[in-house]
């Protein structure tokens, strides 16, 4: 069952374009980072929930085109109860969610997935239930008066943001203790660190094979030195990425009609949660050389079939998940 509706529609069209803006930029090299945005957090709304990672690249994104300062959102009527106003002229940004139905069979009825579950049991069964996609508007907190009208409620949801601290070895590389820990051995599958030209995850021996941090560090400003230690780490979450599709997790590499359709998209999927886990321990990750020959694939199927970005979001989220739980176990 598919029921969406225009706005909907517009609203996944917008996420593409931002997609298809940033993609653009990398191929094009006057992008060099999936994200650019600082500080550590994911977008949330001004309760504190954390938005769904459908939305968390979009809403980053808007950030950076705007020049927002903190990913923090709020609808309409959130404004008022918190007794500010949006700024004049300022114009919202939708954001997606799945919202549950259920339809009759043998009929026209369609019903709340609340109303479905008050229905008898014997009445359940002329019913099928099914995910529709929705959306709603909501304006950043810098679109509102906030800062002036609710300064204790503005500095009470900005702290929950910072730009990281400096980390680093003795090296001089960047540093991250919990991902250092999931190498040496609390990841989900065996992660073999050895001399070697290339990273691969290899699904066969459910094995990721890593080169060493050493060969990351190109030498150069301290500067380098230090995102040498950030590629080192981002390609690993990118590995990481591709072990959670196995068939006995996620499932996810046959995706896609044909073979090579099917890698650019598990490709893609890796991208995308290795910059959004990257981003929220603080640094942003670059597109692996590898995978730059799939730029122009991934611009043809966005601009051609909008919703496949939001296939691949369900996807990122997934996997982001299962990084982020043994992030948290480490």
């Amino acid at each position: 069952m598919n029921m969406n509706n225009n706005r909907t529609e517009n609203a996944v069209k917008q996420y593409c374009d931002t997609m298809i803006h940033v993609i653009e930029g990398l191929k094009q090299g006057w992008r060099r980072t999936w994200l650019t945005t600082e500080g550590v957090g994911r977008p949330m709304n001004m309760s504190g929930r954390e938005y769904s990672r459908l939305n968390e690249f979009y809403l980053l994104m808007v950030c950076e085109q705007m020049g927002y300062d903190y990913p923090i959102f709020m609808t309409f009527n959130q404004c008022k109860q918190s007794g500010v106003h949006v700024n004049k002229g300022e114009k919202s940004v939708a954001v997606l969610f799945w919202c549950m139905r259920a339809h009759e069979k043998r009929g026209k009825n369609d019903i709340s997935i609340d109303n479905y579950h008050q229905l008898p049991d014997a009445e359940r069964d002329r019913f099928e239930t099914y995910a529709v996609l929705r959306c709603y508007n909501v304006f950043n907190i810098a679109q509102t008066s906030m800062q002036e009208d609710a300064p204790e409620l503005y500095e009470k949801l900005t702290s929950n943001y910072k730009t990281p601290a400096i980390a680093e070895t003795t090296d001089g590389m960047y540093s991250n203790a919990k991902l250092d820990n999931l190498i040496a051995g609390k990841w989900i599958c065996k992660v073999i660190v050895r001399k070697q030209s290339k990273a691969f995850y290899n699904p066969k021996s459910d094995s990721i094979l890593l080169p060493e941090k050493e060969q990351y560090n190109m030498g150069g400003t301290t500067e380098q030195v230090y995102a040498g230690g950030q590629e080192y780490y981002s390609t690993f979450l990118h590995e990481a990425t591709h072990s959670t599709g196995a068939d006995t997790r996620l499932n996810r590499f046959d995706k896609g009609k044909e073979e090579g359709k099917a890698y650019g998209r598990e490709e893609l999927v890796a991208e995308l949660t290795a910059a959004l886990i990257g981003h929220e321990l603080g640094f942003n990750t670059s597109v692996e050389k590898n995978n730059a020959a799939y730029l122009s694939g991934w611009l043809k199927v966005c601009k051609e079939q909008p919703r496949f970005l939001v296939s691949v979001l369900a996807d990122v989220s997934k996997a982001a998940d299962i990084i982020d739980k043994a992030i948290d176990a480490a």
